[in-house]
C-alpha cells in the first residue's frame, strides 16, 4: 500500500517517511509556487493528481519515484521536514558561512549558517557559533570589538581601568581638539593578541583563562598611558582645561567633546535647573583658558575691515590679550574691546565684534538638567535657555528648603538681619539663595522669600520694603491721599492712563519710595538689618509728607503738559507732518505710562515737565512751517530711538537688566530738547557724539 495512503498514528508516521526518506534523499522537494517543487540538482516537479498529497501540497515532501509523462510527477510522496533531511543527509549537504560578528548578549562570535542539499536549501540562515567553525578569525573578531572596542559585558578590573584610561586620553584630545594623542586600535589590538592565547575566541573561555593568568599576573592585562598614548600632551593642563567652572558660587562639570559639526562640540557645562537664573551669560563668553586664545583670535578677524588691519597679526595681537585678561573683567567682548583701545589707539566698541561667525567651540555649549539628572534643555544661547526655564527654574528653586527664610505676614521688621546671601544644599549641590522681601500689593502684608538671582532679589527686596514702610505709616499716607492738592483736576487730566484710584497709588508710593531712598532709589544701599531698616524709616517718616506735597506739585505740571499734548496730537494732520506726530505720540507714551510716577527714578522725573514742554515746543514749530528743521533734527534722533527700542526689546526677551540702557534713553531724551527745544536747555553737555559713546557700553 504506498506510504501516503496508510493510516498510521502520527509518531509512527514521521518515523515510517524518516526510514524511507534515508534511502530517497535524492527524491526530496520543497515547494516553490503553487503545484510546482523544486528537488534535488534545480529538478521541478508536481504532485501526481492521484496522490492523498496534490490537495495538502505540504511545504515539503519525498517520492518514491519522479515520473514523467505529460510533465515530471512525483508519485507515492510522504510528507517530510528539512531538519530530518538535514540530519539523514549529514554527510552530504554544504554548510556555507557568512557574516562572521561578535555577539554581546552570549559573549561568542557568531554566525550566519546556510545549509544546502544538492542545491535544495534546507537552511537558509541560522546564527550559529563560530568559533569552533574558524577559531582564528573568531579570536580576531573577539578581539577587536570585545576588547579593544569594549562592546564586552565585564566587571574585571582590568577592562575598567583599560576604559577608564582609554576615556581620560580621549577627553585630552577633546580637549586639545586634536586626534593625535590615542594610539589607533591596531596598537590596543596587538597588546592583547600578544596576551591572549590563540585558543581564546569567546567570553567564557577568556574568563577563565585570565582568572588563572591573574593568579601569577594581575596586572597582566593592564594598559599603561605609554601604551595607549602617541605623545605626552603636555599643553593639555587642568589650569587651561578644567573639569569643573565655579559660578556664582556653584560648581559646574565640565564636558570635552571634539566632533566638528556635533551639537556638542567643544565644551559643555552642565547647569543645574535650579541654578539656572543665576548663572551670568558674561561668565561663560570666556570659555576656558584653553581656547580662550583661539576665541580672541578669530573675534579679532571678525572686526571690520578699517579696524581690523590696525591689529596685524592677529594671533600676536591676541597672544597679548590673553596673558593681559581674566575672566574677573566682566564681558570678554567689553574687556577685549577696551584692550585693543589702549593698545593702538584705535576705537573699538564690543558691537565691532561679531561672536555669530565664530566655530561652535568657541562657544560654550550648555545641558541644563533638572534633579534627576535628565536634560531639559541645551543650546549655546543662555539667554535663551533662561527665557524659556527662567520660571521652571525659579519655582524649582522656591521648592528648595528656605527655612528661617520664608515667612508671610509681615507687618514690622521681626524676622532678625537679613543677609545678602546664603548657602542652600540640595541634591549634593551647594546653591546661592539670596533672601528678600517680597511687595503683595497695597494693604497688604509682605512676604520673606529665598529668591535665585540677586538682581531679582534686590527688585524685589527693594520694592518689598517699601511696602513695609507703607505699611507703618499707613496713617500719614492716608493724610496725604486725603489732602493731595487740586486731586480732582488732575484725576481728569490722567484720565487716559488710568482712574482716580491708580493716581493716588502711584503717588503714594512714589512719595514712600522717595522718602525711603532719597533721590536715585536704585543707587540706595537696601537694608539688611533692623538697625538699618528702623535708621532709614525714621528719616524717611520726617520726609513723607514734604515729599508727597513735592510729587504732587510736579505730577500737576507733568499731567497738565501731558493734557495738552495729548489734545495736540489727537488731531488730523496733513501727510508731510505724520511722521513728526507718530514720533511724538510714542515719545509721549514712553515718557507718561500708567504708572510714570513710581516707574520714573525721580533722579528723572524733576525733568519730564521739561521734556513734555520741549515737545509742545516742537510740535508749535511743526505746524508753523518749520517742517523742514524738524526733518533734518529727526534724521539725527531717529537712529537712537530705532536702536534703543530693538534693544529694549532684546533685553526684555533675554531678561537683562542694564543700567547704562536706562542711562542713554535718558541722554535721548535730553538730546531730543537739544535738537528740538534749544531754549529750554539741557542738564547736561549733549550731542550724538556723546550718545555715540554712551551707547558702546550698553550690553547687546
Amino acid at each position: 500500500m504506498p506510504a501516503d495512503r496508510v493510516n498510521l498514528p502520527p509518531a509512527k508516521y514521521d518515523a515510517l517517511h524518516r526510514a524511507v526518506l534515508a534511502g530517497l534523499l535524492s527524491n526530496v522537494g520543497n515547494k516553490t509556487d503553487t503545484y510546482e517543487y523544486t528537488g534535488a540538482r534545480g529538478v521541478k516537479f508536481s504532485i501526481f493528481p492521484g496522490s492523498a498529497l496534490f490537495h495538502a501540497k505540504p511545504q515539503w515532501i519525498v517520492a518514491a519515484e519522479l515520473v514523467e509523462t505529460t510533465k515530471l510527477y512525483a508519485r507515492t510522496c510522504g510528507r517530510v521536514r528539512p531538519e530530518w533531511v538535514e540530519r539523514l543527509a549529514e554527510h552530504l549537504v554544504k554548510r556555507t558561512y557568512s557574516d562572521p560578528h561578535w555577539n554581546a548578549q552570549t559573549a561568542h562570535v557568531t554566525a550566519y549558517e546556510k545549509v544546502t542539499l544538492y542545491g535544495l536549501v534546507l537552511v537558509p540562515r541560522r546564527t550559529v557559533h563560530y568559533g569552533p567553525i574558524d577559531p582564528k578569525q573568531s579570536r580576531e573578531i573577539f578581539i577587536q570589538h570585545a576588547l579593544v572596542n569594549g562592546e564586552y559585558n565585564s566587571d574585571a578590573p582590568f577592562f575598567r581601568h583599560n576604559r577608564r584610561l582609554i576615556d581620560e586620553i580621549r577627553t585630552l584630545e577633546a580637549k586639545s581638539r586634536a586626534a593625535d594623542v590615542l594610539a589607533d586600535e591596531k596598537v590596543q589590538f596587538d597588546f592583547y593578541d600578544s596576551r591572549v592565547p590563540a585558543n581564546i575566541h569567546n567570553g567564557p573561555a577568556f574568563e577563565k583563562w585570565r582568572r588563572e593568568a591573574e593568579r601569577l599576573n594581575p596586572k597582566l592585562l593592564y594598559m599603561s598611558r605609554r601604551d595607549l598614548m602617541r605623545h605626552a600632551a603636555h599643553g593639555v593642563t587642568a589650569e587651561l582645561f578644567p573639569d569643573t567652572l565655579a559660578v556664582s558660587g556653584v560648581t559646574l562639570p565640565l564636558e570635552y567633546h571634539f566632533e566638528p559639526g556635533h551639537p556638542a562640540d567643544g565644551v559643555t557645562a552642565t547647569i543645574p535647573l535650579a541654578a539656572l537664573n543665576q548663572m551670568p551669560a558674561e561668565r561663560f563668553e570666556w570659555v576656558v583658558p584653553g581656547l580662550l586664545r583661539e576665541k580672541i583670535t578669530a573675534l579679532i578677524k571678525t572686526l571690520p575691515k578699517q579696524v581690523r588691519v590696525s591689529f596685524v597679526p592677529a594671533p600676536d595681537v591676541a597672544e597679548a590679550a590673553f596673558a593681559t585678561l581674566k575672566p574677573g573683567d566682566g564681558s570678554l567682548y567689553d574687556a577685549l574691546a577696551s584692550f585693543l583701545t589702549r593698545l593702538k589707539n584705535v576705537a573699538v566698541h564690543r558691537q565691532d565684534f561679531d561672536p555669530g561667525a565664530l566655530m561652535d567651540h568657541l562657544l560654550m555649549n550648555f545641558k541644563v538638567v533638572d534633579d534627576s539628572g535628565r536634560q531639559v534643555a541645551g543650546g549655546r544661547d543662555l539667554n535663551a535657555i533662561k527665557k524659556q526655564l527662567g520660571v521652571a527654574a525659579r519655582e524649582t528653586f522656591a521648592a528648595m528648603p528656605a527655612g528661617e527664610y520664608h515667612k508671610d505676614g509681615i507687618k514690622a521688621w521681626d524676622f532678625g538681619d537679613l543677609p545678602e546671601s546664603v548657602e542652600v544644599r540640595r541634591h549634593g549641590m551647594t546653591l546661592r539663595g539670596y533672601p528678600a522681601l517680597v511687595d503683595n500689593g497695597p494693604g497688604e502684608a509682605v512676604s520673606l522669600r529665598l529668591l535665585d538671582s540677586l538682581d531679582a532679589a534686590n527688585a524685589s527686596h527693594r520694592a518689598g520694603v517699601r511696602r513695609l514702610f507703607m505699611l507703618q505709616v499707613r496713617e500719614d499716607l492716608a493724610y496725604l491721599r486725603r489732602n493731595i492738592p487740586g486731586i480732582d483736576q488732575l484725576c481728569l487730566w490722567y484720565a487716559t492712563l488710568g482712574n482716580c484710584d491708580d493716581l493716588k497709588a502711584d503717588l503714594l508710593a512714589a512719595a514712600a519710595d522717595r522718602a525711603f531712598y532719597d533721590d536715585d532709589p536704585l543707587a540706595a544701599a537696601l537694608p539688611r538689618t533692623h538697625a538699618h531698616y528702623v535708621a532709614e524709616a525714621q528719616g524717611a517718616w520726617r520726609r513723607l509728607l514734604p515729599v508727597g506735597q513735592e510729587l504732587s506739585a510736579l505730577a500737576k505740571e507733568a499731567l497738565a503738559n501731558y493734557h495738552e499734548l495729548a489734545k495736540g496730537l489727537a488731531g488730523e494732520f496733513a501727510p508731510a507732518l505724520d511722521p513728526a506726530a507718530a514720533d511724538m505720540r510714542e515719545q509721549l507714551a514712553m515718557l507718561v505710562p500708567k504708572n510714570f510716577l513710581t516707574d520714573t527714578p525721580y533722579v528723572w522725573l524733576r525733568h519730564v515737565p521739561r521734556f513734555l514742554k520741549a515737545m509742545q515746543v516742537r510740535l508749535r514749530k511743526l505746524t508753523n512751517a518749520g517742517l523742514s528743521r524738524d526733518t533734518a533734527a529727526a534724521a539725527v534722533v531717529t537712529p537712537f530711538a530705532q536702536n534703543y527700542r530693538r534693544r529694549v526689546a532684546k533685553h526684555r526677551k533675554d531678561g537683562v537688566v542694564d543700567p547704562q540702557l536706562e542711562q542713554f534713553r535718558w541722554m535721548l531724551e535730553e538730546l531730543r530738547v537739544s535738537l528740538f527745544a534749544q531754549e529750554l536747555k539741557t542738564s547736561m553737555p549733549i550731542s550724538p557724539q556723546r550718545l555715540e559713546k554712551q551707547w558702546s557700553v550698553v550690553k547687546p
